[in-house]
């Protein structure tokens, strides 16, 4: 198992940079999770410890916003899928989700708890460094992204984008 999970680990974008021995080391501190379709990993507001690795399947991950008659409706922002991560925010600090993620397919789930990945950073800091300019990275990559759509939902709202 260790083998096809470094080898699943090698295709992970956090994970970049690392060598195999590293992310042996890696592999050795996740646990492995099944979740049946439309099964919730967790709910946006969640208290959370941990940081997922999409082996097999699809996840779809969603906001609650305000619907149009005012009660509150799950937007679905994003899917990710094999070799995808989630939950990354909880080794920058252990915030609150601030996402809900519901399995689409069935899902194996390669689970990091932050107090063992922490732990293994003070053996290997190296590990540490590679993970979090890779964390880094991707989120900046998410921010930005986030940001173009919420400039366009402001200027479609403020009736720019219907003129002529």
């Amino acid at each position: 198992m260790a083998a096809n999970v470094v080898d699943h680990l090698r295709r992970v974008e956090i994970f970049s940079g690392l060598s195999d021995e590293e992310l042996l080391q890696v592999a050795a501190i996740c646990k492995v999770r099944r979740v049946g379709a439309s099964q919730v990993v967790f709910n946006e507001g969640d208290d959370g410890e941990e940081l997922y690795i999409l082996h097999e399947g699809c996840v779809r991950v969603s906001l609650n916003t305000r619907a149009p008659e005012g009660g509150m409706t799950p937007s679905t922002i994003n899917m990710l899928y094999s070799g995808q991560s989630f939950g990354e925010m909880v080794l920058l600090g252990g915030a609150t989700r601030s996402a809900t993620v519901t399995a689409v397919d069935p899902c194996v789930l390669l689970v990091l708890r932050e107090r063992d990945f922490a732990a293994l950073c003070e053996r290997n800091p190296r590990i540490g460094y590679r993970v979090m300019r890779n964390m880094a990275s991707d989120l900046s990559y998410k921010l930005r992204s986030s940001n173009l759509l919420l400039r366009g939902n402001i200027r479609w709202q403020q009736g720019e984008l219907g003129r002529k």
